[in-house]
């Protein structure tokens, strides 16, 4: 089991401070195992000051509520809503954000990733750079370990990208450019086979979102183009 696998291995790394961090994984294992392309988005740290949790367990239980088309936690939401629309969108299709944000493809998008945070203890609404960078480095064997137990086909990093490429040492290739910014990716080889480390936005940004999910469409239309991506 996935989740089981994490939690030896966060036992292990942290020793005596395992109960300080707020643990990752995936959010239901059956079906992130079956879905294609797996998704796992790497983001910087937990917005929270409590200590001994697991953002897979809360969004498992919003993924509940989903199903039973109860409303999802608002708290959660702030966060995790847009990363389930786009999630959804690269596996299922694509339409219009004010369409996918809706509960039903939030929750289908939801129940098929995994998530991991570069630093494992919760921070501030607007995380540290220089602190964040720290962790990607000094727990590099971790998050590397975290990827290979999830073996995802596709790794989407919020505003992480420069840490996670610099620290594996990978080749930055340009993804997407439009006026204001231009997107990277990484082929990154996990058990043997390739991951495709996407540069994008953190999805707790609240800002053009109907402008980021078009370029998340060029940018998986143009992996699809490179054969990084199967339809």
């Amino acid at each position: 089991m996935i989740n089981q696998k994490l939690i030896s291995l966060y036992r292990d790394y942290f020793g005596d401070k395992f109960s300080d961090i707020i643990s990752c994984g995936v959010i239901d294992e059956e079906t992130y195992v079956s879905i294609y392309p797996k998704i796992i988005f790497i983001l910087k740290e937990p917005h929270s000051t409590a200590k001994g949790w697991s953002i897979p367990n809360g969004l498992k239980r919003n993924v509940e509520k989903g199903l039973k088309r109860e409303p999802l936690e608002k708290g959660y939401m702030h966060t995790w809503r847009q990363a389930g629309v786009w999630a959804y969108a690269i596996i299922y299709g694509f339409d219009k954000y004010k369409e996918l944000r809706k509960d039903k493809y939030v929750t289908k998008g939801l129940r098929a990733i995994g998530m991991t945070n570069l630093k494992k203890t919760g921070g501030k609404a607007s995380s540290n750079r220089k602190e964040i960078s720290y962790h990607a480095n000094q727990d590099k064997e971790l998050w590397q370990n975290e990827l290979e137990i999830m073996n995802p086909d596709i790794i989407l990093c919020g505003s992480t990208y420069d840490d996670v490429f610099k620290n594996l040492g990978l080749e930055r290739l340009l993804l997407y450019k439009n006026e204001q910014k231009s997107y990277f990716y990484s082929i990154y080889n996990i058990s043997g086979r390739k991951s495709v480390i996407i540069d994008f936005l953190h999805p707790n940004n609240r800002k053009n979102r109907e402008v980021n999910l078009s370029i998340l469409r060029n940018m998986t239309n143009k992996l699809k183009e490179e054969g990084l991506l199967h339809s």
